[in-house]
């Protein structure tokens, strides 16, 4: 009832609500008010408060979220604020909140992450950097960064790649050889590279 009440109450009486003992009163409450009552829900000790609470913050808001201790909430924000905030976010703890950050950061700090200690983020920072700076995670310990290195790494270097552990990034590495040795041939590398 409460939670209602707070959708449809004069605004003047919504103020006392945000430390009403359930969630979706302080919710409903906040929503309706002006920005400086919004602010203090950013430590609200409800996850689904503090994620709600995203959407209507601006980046330097969001700034003293980015270490909330819900990676839930860490994730959104990582998907919500500018791209040159985000270096902020590089060493999260959390995998999933900084596969987010690899996809979306600026491209000068791409070269940061790709030491990143899980694969899944390294592989996001491969898709991402340019060929030229490819050559630094030619001997990723994943055979799918290595893959991704080998399908768009410079031709010049490619070669380098061709005894390398694993049989896709060998088979990728022979086929833009033999790709660059017979021009006329619509060869699968191509066709798998205009797919990306």
């Amino acid at each position: 009832m409460r939670a209602i009440a707070a959708k449809h109450a004069d605004i003047f009486q919504l103020p006392p609500l945000l430390d009403d003992p359930e969630e979706a009163v302080r919710w409903n409450a906040a929503r309706r008010l002006p920005k400086r009552y919004v602010l203090r829900l950013r430590t609200d000790p409800h996850r689904e408060v503090r994620i709600r609470v995203v959407s209507l913050l601006e980046d330097a808001e969001l700034i003293p979220m980015m270490s909330d201790s819900d990676y839930y909430v860490r994730l959104v924000i990582a998907r919500r604020v500018t791209p040159a905030l985000l270096v902020r976010m590089i060493f999260d703890e959390e995998t999933e909140v900084r596969r987010v950050v690899a996809q979306r950061i600026q491209h000068d700090w791409l070269l940061q992450m790709a030491a990143d200690p899980d694969a899944a983020v390294r592989l996001e920072v491969a898709q991402r950097l340019s060929p030229d700076l490819l050559p630094r995670l030619s001997h990723d310990p994943d055979w799918r960064v290595r893959y991704e290195v080998a399908s768009r790494i410079p031709l010049s270097k490619v070669a380098e790649l061709a005894d390398d552990d694993d049989l896709l990034v060998r088979e990728m590495v022979l086929a833009r050889l033999v790709c660059e040795q017979e021009p006329q041939r619509v060869c699968w590398y191509e066709q798998y590279r205009s797919r990306q």
